[in-house]
C-alpha cells in the first residue's frame, strides 16, 4: 500500500505540474534596441525564482537583466527576458528556400537533342522524360521544358542549380540574394555580361557562399544590459526622466510604448541600462564595382581575363596538328599560313605556333605555357583530346575544334569552339528551311530506307504525313507526276553508281512530266562525287545540304589560290571539306576578330564571306561552349551555275 500511494502522489505532482504548465500564460513581446523580449507584469509576493521555474528560464539570466528587480516584488513591476533564449532551434526540413524552389525552363532551340539538353544542364535523361513526359516523343524548337519543378527537395536538387532570370533582375541583386559575388556568377557563366543580361536567360548559380570574403573585425557597439525602474513624479516628461536617468530619450520611449507621447503619473516606467562593449563582428566585403555597369564591366574583364594581347598588338595563335604528316593537317597549316600573309599589312602583328600533335601531352602543354595563346586551333578530326579539352578551361584559352562534327566537348566547355555545325542542329535547319520552301509539296523519299539517315527522319519529323511517299529507284522511272504540283524528292542512295542511277531516272521524270515541279535533294555526302557527275547535278536540278562549298570560280577563290600558289609553288589539294580553304577562312575570320575584341571571344561577331565557309558562334547556354549554326544548301541548277544559299 505504501508504494501504491507514493506512486499516486508522483502522479497528481506530474498531472499538476502538466496542468500549471498548460496554463501557463502567453506573454506579450517588445522589442527593445533590435531585440526581442518577453515582458512578464509582476503581481504581488512574486519572486524571480518562481517566474523563471514557471516559464522555463533561466535564473542567473533573469537576476543578471532585472538587478533591481529584488524579491518579494511589488505588484506591476516589469521584468524582461530575451525571447531568443526560449525559441527552439528549427532544424533544416530539408526543402528548398523560396529563392531555390523556383522552376527552371528551358526554350528549345532548333537542333537540341533531350540528351544534349541533359548533358548541358548536368541532369538525368529521365529526369526530363518525368518532367515532360511528351519529349519522349521528340522536342521542337520553341517548345517549354521544365528542368525542375518547385517541389524537389535539396537531396534531389543537385549542384549545379539553376535560376531564371525575370524582368528588373541585376547581377548585383541575384549576387546578394544567393550568397555569392558577380564576379562568380560570371565565371560560372562565361556568355554572361551587364551587355546581354535579360529576362528570360537560364544561368548557373554558384555554391552558396562562392566569391564571398567574410573577414572578423573589432568594433564598439551599445549593448543593453540591464532593466530598470522608475516611478514617475508629477512634473515628468520624457526629457526630464532622460537627464535623471542619465538614458536617451529615444530609449526610454522605446522601452515604455504603451506610455504613448507623455509618460503618466505615477507610473512605474522601465529604464534599459546600456553598456559599450568591444566585440568581434564578421563582415561581408563587398566589391564596389558590383554597384555600377561600368565596375560590372571591370569585373567581367577580370574574369575573362581580357588584356592578354600585349600593347604591341601581337596575337598569339598555336595550331595543334594531330598528325604533320597527314595531307588534312599538311593542308590546313598552308591554307592558315596564306591567310596569315595576307594580314601581314595590319596594324597589329602576329605570331603562330605550329605543334606537332603526336607528342607528349606534357611536352605539348609546355609549349602552349611558352607561348600563352590568345587562341587555339585543332586539326583533329576526331576526339579533342582530354588534356587539350582541361586546358582550354583552365587556361580560359579558346580552342576552336576545326573539322571533328561529332566531338560534344562544347556542351559543358565553355572555351570550346565547334566550328561544322553539330549533326542535330544541321539536320534539324536543313529540314525546317525546306519545310517552310516547299511546303505545299509531297516529299517523296527514293531509294532503300538508311535508318541511320538523320536528316531523312528530321524531314520525316516536320513534314505532313498525307504528304510524304515513298518509291524505289527503279520505280522513280515508271512514277506519275501531276501537273503544276510540287514534289521534293530525297534520295537514300550513297554509292556513286546507285546516285547516277537516281540522277537519270530523276532527270527523265522532269522531262515526262515537264509542267511539274521536281526538285532533288540529296545527301550530304553526295558533294564529293561533283567532279565525276557535275553535268547529271546541273541537269537534274540538284540541291545538297552541306556545311561548307568550295566554288573555286569565285573572285575569292581566285585570290585565295594565287596567294597559296605564290607561297608554296602548288595548287591547294582537292578535298571536300576543301582544308587549305579551312584554314584560310579561319585564320582571316578570328585572327583579326581577336584583336578588334581585344581576347574577348563573346565579340567575335560575324565573319565576312569565305572562300568556303561563314562563321557566326553561337553559346546554346550561358556556360556552354560556342556552335558555328551557319549550313548552306548547294544548288546546281541547269544553267550550269552553283548556288551557295545560306541557311543561318
Amino acid at each position: 500500500m505504501k508504494s501504491l500511494s507514493v506512486y499516486l502522489a508522483a502522479l497528481l505532482i506530474a498531472v499538476f505540474a502538466q496542468n500549471a504548465l498548460a496554463e501557463t500564460p502567453v506573454l506579450p513581446v517588445v522589442e527593445i534596441m533590435g531585440k526581442e523580449y518577453y515582458v512578464y507584469t509582476s503581481r504581488k509576493n512574486d519572486n524571480l525564482y518562481a517566474i523563471a521555474h514557471d516559464y522555463g528560464w533561466d535564473h542567473n539570466k533573469l537576476l543578471k537583466l532585472n538587478p533591481n528587480a529584488v524579491s518579494p516584488l511589488k505588484k506591476g513591476i516589469k521584468i524582461y527576458y530575451p525571447v531568443k533564449d526560449t525559441e527552439a532551434v528549427q532544424a533544416p526540413t530539408g526543402s528548398l528556400s523560396e529563392q531555390d524552389s523556383e522552376p527552371v525552363i528551358h526554350v528549345v532551340k532548333r537542333g537540341e537533342t533531350v540528351y544534349g539538353i541533359a548533358n548541358m544542364y548536368s541532369i538525368p535523361v529521365d529526369r526530363i522524360y518525368l518532367l515532360n513526359p511528351e519529349s519522349r516523343d521528340g522536342i521542337k524548337a520553341g517548345s517549354r521544358l521544365i528542368l525542375k519543378e518547385k517541389e524537389i527537395s535539396i537531396d534531389e536538387d543537385a549542384n549545379p542549380r539553376y535560376y531564371t532570370v525575370k524582368r528588373g533582375d541585376t547581377l548585383y541583386q541575384l549576387a546578394r540574394k544567393f550568397s555569392t559575388s558577380v564576379a562568380s556568377i560570371l565565371k560560372l557563366n562565361p556568355g554572361v555580361s551587364e551587355l546581354n543580361f535579360k529576362a528570360g536567360e537560364v544561368i548557373r548559380l554558384p555554391e552558396k557562399g562562392q566569391g564571398v570574403r567574410i573577414t572578423t573585425q573589432k568594433v564598439e557597439e551599445e549593448r543593453l544590459d540591464s532593466f530598470d525602474s522608475y516611478k514617475v513624479d508629477k512634473k515628468d516628461t520624457w526629457e526630464t526622466i532622460a537627464q535623471k536617468t542619465g538614458v536617451d530619450k529615444e530609449d526610454l520611449i522605446e522601452a515604455n510604448k504603451e506610455m504613448g507621447d507623455k509618460p503618466k503619473k505615477k507610473a512605474v516606467i522601465t529604464v534599459p541600462r546600456t553598456e559599450t562593449v568591444e566585440v568581434d563582428r564578421t563582415v561581408v566585403e563587398e566589391d564596389p564595382r558590383e554597384l555600377s555597369p561600368d565596375g560590372v564591366g571591370e569585373i567581367y574583364d577580370d574574369v575573362h581575363k581580357l588584356g592578354s594581347i600585349d600593347s604591341l598588338g601581337t596575337v598569339k595563335v598555336a595550331i595543334l596538328m594531330s598528325a604533320p604528316s597527314n595531307r588534312m593537317d599538311l593542308e590546313y597549316v598552308r591554307g592558315f599560313l596564306t591567310g596569315v600573309d595576307r594580314l601581314k599589312h595590319k596594324d597589329f602583328k602576329i605570331k603562330v605556333d605550329i605543334i606537332d600533335g603526336t607528342g607528349t601531352s606534357s611536352d605539348i602543354l609546355s609549349r602552349l605555357s611558352d607561348l600563352d595563346p590568345d587562341i587555339m586551333f585543332l586539326t583533329n578530326d576526331r576526339n579533342i583530346p582530354d588534356f587539350i579539352d582541361e586546358y582550354a578551361e583552365i587556361s580560359q584559352t579558346p580552342v576552336v575544334n576545326t573539322f571533328d562534327v561529332r566531338n560534344e566537348s562544347y556542351l559543358k566547355n565553355p572555351y570550346i569552339v565547334q566550328l561544322l555545325t553539330p549533326s542535330n542542329y544541321f539536320n534539324d535547319e536543313i529540314a525546317a528551311n525546306l519545310a517552310a520552301q516547299y511546303k505545299d509539296a509531297t516529299l517523296i523519299f527514293v531509294g532503300p530506307a538508311d535508318n541511320n539517315d538523320a536528316l531523312a527522319q528530321a524531314l520525316s519529323d516536320i513534314w505532313p504525313k498525307n504528304k510524304i511517299r515513298k518509291v524505289s529507284v527503279g520505280g522513280l522511272a515508271n512514277a506519275s507526276f501531276t501537273d503544276f504540283n510540287n514534289y521534293l524528292l530525297y534520295g537514300y542512295p550513297q554509292g556513286k553508281d546507285a546516285v547516277e542511277e537516281l540522277l537519270s531516272n530523276v532527270i527523265s521524270a522532269k522531262e515526262k512530266y515537264p509542267l511539274a515541279s521536281l526538285t532533288l535533294l540529296g545527301r550530304p555526302n553526295w558533294i564529293v562525287y561533283e567532279e565525276s557527275l557535275k553535268n547529271k547535278f546541273h541537269e537534274a536540278d540538284l540541291l545538297i545540304p552541306s556545311r561548307f562549298y568550295y566554288d573555286e570560280s569565285t573572285p575569292q577563290s581566285k585570290s585565295f589560290v594565287n596567294y597559296y600558289q605564290s607561297l608554296f609553288d602548288r595548287q591547294p589539294a582537292r578535298s571536300y571539306p576543301l582544308y587549305a580553304g579551312m584554314g584560310y577562312d579561319t585564320s582571316l575570320f578570328f585572327i583579326p576578330a581577336m584583336k578588334k575584341a581585344e581576347g574577348d571571344i563573346n565579340l567575335l561577331g560575324e565573319s565576312e564571306k569565305g572562300v568556303q565557309s561563314e562563321f557566326l558562334l553561337r553559346r546554346p547556354t550561358n556556360w556552354s561552349g560556342f556552335i558555328n549554326p551557319v549550313v548552306y544548301l548547294v544548288r546546281f541548277s541547269p544553267g550550269n551555275t552553283v548556288d551557295k544559299i545560306q541557311l543561318k
